[in-house]
């Protein structure tokens, strides 16, 4: 009687295992992104260079830009410069700031997307962490 149960759990693990491998299957798959930033030196003197670099994608059917954003105190994020961009893809930056006034500067990535190479207003899909730099 203990065999005939245990073939019986058997039995319901293989069709579990099988149900749900089906519905798997059947989803729809999704667009993966990627970005990736870092900047540096953490602490650096007026004056002195600052080192950015990151890149992104998606492989969504948008046009996707990789960015590299700057804010200062507490205003908005300002654009520094964005790669050339792709179907598909984004691209990648290595640029270098120079620190203009004191305080703490703070820089991202961001990944954005529009419907065209001229679309006058993209919008952002993926933002990477925020890297604080003090300027002294």
């Amino acid at each position: 009687m203990f065999n005939r149960n245990r073939g019986t759990m058997r039995a319901a693990v293989i069709a579990a295992v099988g149900v749900s491998a089906i519905g798997l299957a059947s989803t729809s798959a999704w667009a993966k992104s990627d970005i990736y930033f870092a900047a540096g030196p953490h602490d650096v003197r007026m004056g002195r260079l600052i080192h950015l670099t990151g890149n992104g994608d998606d492989d969504n059917s948008t046009f996707n830009r990789f960015c590299i954003q700057e804010r200062s105190g507490h205003g908005g994020w300002r654009t520094l410069k964005c790669s050339h961009g792709d179907y598909n893809g984004g691209g990648g930056l290595n640029m270098t700031v120079r620190a203009q006034h004191r305080g703490v500067v703070q820089f991202r990535g961001a990944l954005v997307e529009g419907s065209s190479p001229k679309d006058k207003h993209p919008k952002v899909h993926t933002v990477s962490r925020t890297f604080s730099i003090a300027v002294r």
